[in-house]
């Protein structure tokens, strides 16, 4: 029997965010008779997820700090291969990452645009820095995937669904792990004192583009409207303390559970009555699809992409509107449709996105 091939997921660590969940959603669907996966961690940092990557046959690298991407990646690539592809999560960084895997014959080079938006200002030194990286991308890339049209055309270039390398692929994920459970949802809702609330529900790094304070003020406007609310936050992140503060300036430390990072995520989705996702940017929003799983209503802002909505039920409003308004929308959500799993399963199966990931790689 011949080796599957080897691929090298590049990104910054393997911790609970989209990209990673993603990564390993695949890496768990994968046939790994053909296909296994490598991680090089451009941050040096371990992750939540490097055990498991190691016990399905993965190898995690980390990157020395006191060295270049080029160094690192020339010797992961060398010492490490042969792989057979590279695929890059790295944002515009993606060019360096894949210049470097041609220069070392790597034959199947992918970059994947995961967002629209970096949440940097436009400034002409960050556009000159942006542009030579779409230009570095395009020249190295064989394949060229995105999650929407939009994170393709921010990442790659404006008219760059033309090209024949461009490939949107929805995320997949496992549904059946997202499959409401009412007996987790009452041990969660135990374990953090929420038996009888209203409780609202958020996933996602703590960073500029979830829009935690967003998140707070609509909440603060929900708990005028409701006494039993709630409010259920994971994850973490640089902006963790930050939300902290301004929870307790609102006066609502009692009534928001910081339940940090979850390796078991669709857990926390079981303890929640709606999903809210105020986003400021998304390139997808995978955190729509996980929710929606497990039945739930969604309340998300308008830039989140609508293909988000696959059980046809989520409510997207403009980030303007007033959080009055978003704290009835919330409270008009319809309630949990374990049923509405079966829809999610047709449009973000993770049996359909690994077989295609499968033959790009062996392609």
């Amino acid at each position: 029997m011949s080796e599957p091939v080897r691929v090298l997921h590049v990104f910054a660590a393997l911790d609970t965010g989209g990209v990673s969940n993603f990564v390993m959603n695949m890496y768990r669907g994968m046939d790994r008779s053909r296909v296994q996966f490598d991680f090089a961690m451009t941050s040096g940092e371990k992750g939540i997820f490097d055990g498991e990557a190691e016990a399905l046959g993965g190898r995690v690298f980390y990157f020395d700090r006191e060295k270049s991407l080029d160094q690192n990646l020339k010797q992961v690539l060398t010492d490490k291969g042969p792989f057979h592809a590279v695929h890059s999560h790295v944002f515009f960084y993606s060019g360096l990452v894949l210049k470097t895997a041609k220069s070392c014959g790597v034959p199947v080079r992918i970059a994947h645009a995961h967002n629209a938006h970096t949440g940097e200002s436009a400034s002409i030194k960050r556009k000159a820095y942006e542009a030579a990286m779409r230009y570095l991308i395009r020249s190295n890339a064989t394949v060229l995937l995105g999650c929407s049209e939009k994170a393709c055309r921010y990442v790659f270039g404006e008219n760059i669904m033309s090209d024949s390398r461009s490939l949107v692929m929805p995320d997949g994920i496992d549904c059946a792990r997202f499959a409401y459970s009412p007996e987790t949802a009452a041990q969660v809702r135990r374990e953090y004192g929420l038996e009888g609330k209203f409780v609202v529900g958020h996933v996602g790094h703590f960073n500029p583009a979830k829009n935690h304070e967003k998140i707070l003020s609509v909440f603060a406007e929900l708990c005028r409207l409701r006494e039993d609310a709630a409010l259920l936050l994971v994850g973490d992140g640089e902006l963790e303390n930050s939300v902290r503060a301004k929870a307790e300036e609102l006066d609502l430390s009692d009534r928001v559970i910081f339940a940090g990072a979850h390796r078991d995520v669709e857990k926390m989705y079981h303890a929640m009555d709606v999903f809210l996702f105020p986003s400021r940017y998304e390139g997808f929003g995978m955190a729509m699809i996980e929710a929606q799983a497990g039945g739930l209503a969604c309340v998300a802002s308008t830039v989140v992409p609508e293909d988000t909505n696959a059980d046809g039920r989520a409510v997207y409003l403009p980030l303007e509107e007033s959080d009055e308004v978003w704290a009835r929308a919330i409270l008009a959500a319809d309630a949990r449709r374990p049923e509405a799993a079966a829809e999610v399963g047709r449009l973000f199966g993770i049996d359909s996105a690994a077989k295609k990931l499968e033959g790009i790689y062996e392609g």
